[in-house]
């Protein structure tokens, strides 16, 4: 696809903040299990990926250090998002005329995909939009039209030399070529576009694609074909179904357009017949031209998308549309203005991180419930080569959603969580431990968030300090306004004593615990959800907010509700001292019930 925006966009990258504020119900959910079986492998996974397509001069024609910055987050595994496909164009210029030859005519793409692979990108495909103008019926790189079937051969003798040239010239080896971008449709427009059916694919492929590349020497390259704007490998049934044919196909691929309102309208059918042939599936485009969302809305539809692809569809790889491109609009994950020279990080990068960064290439989809609570998607992955694992959580709800994470088949002593909502970027959280033979987590409201564990793994030495806050023997310090409450002890489910201001002023306590990990506070809270915060600290002295979440309130009684309250982020290194602040104009509101600390030893 790819329209030109032209609009000015925001100059400053989206910081991560350090607060989480939680919106809780004032209904509850029990936690659901969700059974990830190490033994049911699905597919396997070939990466994630975006293009540039027509846009490599977006991060090319960036002064530095903008534009090495922008590679370095999409593509670097260690401090970026470790981005794996990387879909570039043929372009009609690289083959003017019969005969005359510049694959050196958009050195912005040899750049980028140069740069892409010095960052560890797995694959470099290229996608045609156009054959050049000479080759087609209606003489334009534009507007529809087809390849002449004279020309049949001299576009897969530019296909060939493209892959050859590239590798040659520019040390570029091509893992895929595909032969037309959304062929079904986009006649209409101004942008490159070409038209084929399922016959033209069919005879293309058999009768002169094979052996121009047999010709060239570049059979190893892969063959990516159909790529339809709306998801369907119709076009492409005949190429399946004719044995010559589909032994020079290697890839089924598709697009996603238009994109649906709502993820039930989402189109994930299996390729079936690309399947039944031993083919790859790839959903190698989407996006959304005609908005500007640069949060968690966004972010939230296409990880919903994401999954449904991988567990509906069955893709091997899922590819959005552009990594980066000017203006303010949803169609890439970056947002550049080259005048200037900044960048804006969308909500939806990261959330494609939640995904990119810790499934690579080599992993394969493994059998876990996809949706156990509604509105709650999850999707698990593996390495077999090294045991390593990620199980992906997508949290659409307003709630906080507990899902216990049960391991079948395998053990692993822990999870690592990383966050990604309206305050987080792919934040690690404190490592979860196995505990009764489950993980037993808090997914975030509208988060998308990943787990991630090594098989045989050990069990965290942890200790615990449970303080039932009878008295203040456990503390290590409080203020002034604060006092215990052992009164209406029935609407606290039995429990005789609580910690509660005196006063409407801000108070806090303090705990002293060496090596902490992670935190529970249990609280009851009078129809009031906010006023409740934690610090962290080394020294007593210099404090950092760690962000949140909470339980769904459960009704106890006279508009009473408990709630749990755990960390979100990785409490920071060396922390010795928690914090509890307890805030707003009514003292008795809000009341501390239970607070356990966790350590390593």
């Amino acid at each position: 696809m790819g329209r030109k925006m032209v609009k000015k966009l925001m100059s400053a990258a989206l910081c991560t903040l350090l607060t989480a504020a939680v919106a809780v119900p004032l209904t509850a959910h029990a936690a659901a299990d969700v059974t990830v079986n190490w033994n049911d492998v699905k597919q396997d996974i070939d990466g994630f990926g975006v293009s540039q397509a027509g846009w490599s001069d977006a991060i090319y024609d960036l002064q530095e250090p903008a534009r090495s910055q922008v590679m370095d987050l999409l593509f670097k595994p260690d401090t970026g998002i470790g981005i794996s496909i990387f879909r570039g164009a043929l372009f009609p210029q690289f083959n003017p005329a019969p005969g005359q030859y510049d694959f050196s005519a958009r050195p912005d793409q040899v750049w980028v995909m140069q740069q892409a692979k010095a960052r560890g990108v797995d694959k470099l495909i290229a996608s045609t939009w156009s054959p050049p103008a000479w080759m087609k019926t209606n003489n334009s790189t534009t507007s529809g039209g087809y390849l002449k079937q004279e020309n049949y051969g001299d576009y897969a003798l530019l296909m060939s030399k493209f892959i050859k040239a590239y590798k040659q010239q520019f040390g570029l080896d091509l893992y895929a070529v595909s032969i037309a971008n959304e062929p079904n449709s986009m006649t209409f427009l101004s942008w490159d576009s070409s038209e084929w059916n399922s016959t033209n694919f069919e005879v293309f492929l058999k009768d002169h694609m094979k052996q121009a590349m047999i010709n060239e020497g570049v059979q190893n390259t892969k063959v990516i074909a159909g790529e339809s704007s709306w998801w369907s490998e119709d076009l492409i049934k005949d190429s399946l179904n004719d044995p010559a044919s589909a032994e020079r196909l290697d890839i089924v691929a598709g697009h996603n357009y238009p994109v649906p309102v709502i993820n039930t309208e989402l189109p994930t059918t299996p390729f079936s017949t690309a399947a039944s042939k031993g083919k790859k599936v790839w959903m190698t485009e989407v996006s959304k031209v005609d908005s500007y969302d640069p949060g968690m809305g966004s972010a939230l539809k296409f990880a919903k998308q994401t999954h449904a692809f991988m567990t509906k569809a069955g893709v091997n790889a899922w590819m959005y549309w552009t990594g980066a491109i000017p203006g303010n609009n949803d169609e890439g994950l970056i947002n550049v203005d080259k005048a200037t020279s900044t960048f804006q990080l969308t909500k939806r990068y990261y959330a494609f991180g939640n995904f990119s960064k810790f499934i690579k290439p080599g992993y394969v989809r493994i059998g876990a419930t996809d949706s156990p609570q509604s509105g709650v998607y999850t999707s698990a992955y593996k390495d077999p080569a090294s045991g390593k694992f990620a199980i992906v959580a997508v949290n659409d709800n307003d709630a906080t959603a507990q899902v216990n994470l049960v391991p079948n088949g395998f053990s692993a002593g822990k999870l690592t969580p990383y966050t990604t909502n309206g305050d987080l970027n792919l934040a690690a959280g404190p490592d979860i431990p196995l505990a009764g033979g489950k993980f037993q987590t808090a997914i975030p409201p509208k988060s998308v968030v990943t787990y991630v564990g090594e098989n045989g793994s050990a069990v965290p030495q942890e200790q615990a300090m449970t303080d039932d806050l009878g008295d203040w023997s456990k503390t290590f310090s409080h203020t002034g306004g604060l006092s215990m409450d052992t009164t209406n002890s029935g609407y606290f489910n039995g429990d005789t004593s609580r910690v509660k201001r005196s006063t409407g002023t801000t108070e806090s306590f303090v705990y002293n615990v060496a090596n902490m990990t992670r935190f529970k506070a249990d609280l009851y809270q009078f129809s009031v959800w906010d006023g409740v915060a934690f610090y962290a600290s080394p020294d007593n002295q210099n404090w950092t907010q760690v962000a949140h979440t909470s339980t769904p309130g459960v009704y106890t009684g006279s508009k009473w509700y408990q709630k749990t309250y755990t960390p979100v982020q990785q409490l920071p290194a060396g922390t010795q001292y928690l914090k509890i602040e307890l805030s707003g104009s009514d003292s008795w509101e809000k009341q501390v019930s239970k607070v356990v600390i966790y350590s390593l030893f």
